[in-house]
């Protein structure tokens, strides 16, 4: 839509200035979030300040249903489209390696890599409990120790997870930089906002009335409540296993866990919510507009919801069949969709958590200086006056 072939990131940086300069000219949806108070502060926009707004932007798009200027008007202004685009620029520039395999990338590499992991775990518990091992059950609930060795499924959950985080904090200070980001005089206080904002979402709430999310023309809340779910639910699932961690190796306590245990109640709590959020965002992404959305934001929202939906389907089908002759094989698709999930996070939808968290961080200091300056300007006229 907006990309040049011979120069697509040159040519986008010049059609969100393009766009970005006629809404502050205007102003008229400066209430609805973040974006527009950041693009007020700034008279000349450069690469790091598109990709620190398009950052900014959750897509709620009460921005094209306000606009006077979207098509078929002449300025042809779709800020939710060019900032999509822009996101997915900002996820491809700061990653490392810069260019991934073909066959590591996309749906391609989803399926390369749960096999790779299904088949690596599948050696082990047949090398550790055999083929009968496998598909022996239980008279009570069975340990994962059965089928994987503590070393061996504590190998294989904390490699990809280390490569995760290494990769994320990489990308992480490449967009610091790039953004030239700056807490301000206050780097607590930026923080402390950014988390406030993180978790309440404030800025799904589209200026009040909610998102333009699925129909264009009916605004709701519902992506909101649909994304704490998601949010919520996922951080419920690491208490899980944090927890069982804590019980197992400072406490003593070795798996399987009662149904009333921490690990199993924020478990199953948490992979309801997960289902929940990932299975009905799905379904309002199917229904979504196409007019404001980005082809390929759309596919990697399709595949980290797929994911996270397919993650906590699979926990909780280990718990539900732990008694049960299925469970060393679901038990073996559950630890692969972990270990992708981790392996992948830095090349899918996933980072945004990261790149979103940092720019409201920059975007807190910024305001926190706007702020100071004017007290200081305040401060000055009435020292005159006196």
């Amino acid at each position: 839509m907006y990309v040049d072939d011979e120069n697509p990131l040159e040519r986008l940086v010049q059609e969100a200035t393009r766009q970005l300069n006629i809404c502050n000219a205007c102003r008229y949806c400066e209430g609805y979030c973040a974006v527009f108070p950041a693009l007020e502060r700034r008279t000349l926009l450069d690469g790091g300040d598109i990709t620190q707004i398009a950052n900014l932007c959750h897509d709620c798009r009460a921005c094209y249903d306000a606009c006077m200027y979207s098509p078929p008007h002449e300025f042809a202004i779709n800020i939710p489209a060019v900032l999509s685009e822009a996101r997915i620029a900002s996820y491809d520039e700061f990653l490392w390696p810069a260019r991934v395999p073909r066959v590591l990338s996309g749906w391609c590499g989803v399926v390369v890599g749960v096999a790779s992991f299904a088949a690596a775990i599948l050696v082990i518990a047949l090398v550790h409990a055999g083929p009968a091992g496998l598909v022996a059950r239980s008279t009570s609930a069975a340990s994962p120790y059965d089928l994987v060795p503590y070393p061996a499924l504590l190998a294989f959950i904390l490699v990809p997870a280390i490569y995760c985080a290494a990769i994320m904090a990489l990308g992480g200070v490449r967009y610091w930089r790039h953004i030239e980001g700056s807490s301000g005089g206050h780097p607590a206080i930026s923080i402390a906002q950014a988390i406030r904002d993180s978790v309440t979402l404030r800025y799904l709430r589209g200026g009040g009335a909610g998102c333009y999310y699925p129909a264009d023309d009916k605004p709701s809340g519902m992506r909101r409540v649909l994304h704490s779910a998601v949010a919520w639910g996922f951080g419920l699932c690491f208490v899980s296993t944090t927890s069982a961690a804590v019980m197992q190796d400072i406490m003593g306590a070795d798996p399987p866990y009662g149904y009333v245990s921490v690990p199993v109640v924020s478990g199953v709590v948490g992979g309801i919510a997960l289902m929940i959020g990932c299975t009905t965002l799905l379904r309002l992404k199917a229904r979504s507009s196409r007019v404001t959305s980005f082809r390929q934001m759309n596919i990697k929202d399709y595949g980290l919801l797929v994911s996270l939906d397919f993650l906590a389907a699979s926990g909780l089908a280990v718990l539900l069949l732990r008694d049960t002759r299925a469970f060393g094989i679901v038990l073996l698709v559950h630890l692969a969709a972990i270990g992708t999930t981790f392996a992948a996070a830095p090349y899918s939808k996933f980072i945004h958590v990261l790149y979103r968290f940092l720019a409201l961080v920059h975007d807190a200091g910024e305001i926190g200086r706007e702020a100071a300056l004017d007290r200081n300007k305040e401060s000055g006229v009435s020292m005159e006056v006196g």
